[in-house]
């Protein structure tokens, strides 16, 4: 396969991975974490944290006025 044709599928495939499908798709790994952690406590938190919704990570992550 000609090197140009490949770089053109790979790019291609590449748009169609966007941050809020990484973001879920890692969602999991982040869970699977949170059942490591000893103290119901701080679970709790990782669960919160590992569980909440695109949306609102992303206004967590824009800087404060």
């Amino acid at each position: 396969m000609p090197k140009r044709l490949l770089t053109a599928l790979l790019f291609i495939l590449l748009q169609g991975c966007t941050a809020q499908r990484v973001y879920d798709t890692a969602q999991g790994a982040r869970v699977n974490q949170c059942t490591k952690i000893a103290d119901n406590s701080e679970r709790a938190r990782c669960y919160d944290t590992a569980t909440q919704s695109y949306d609102r990570y992303e206004q967590s992550q824009q800087p404060k006025p």
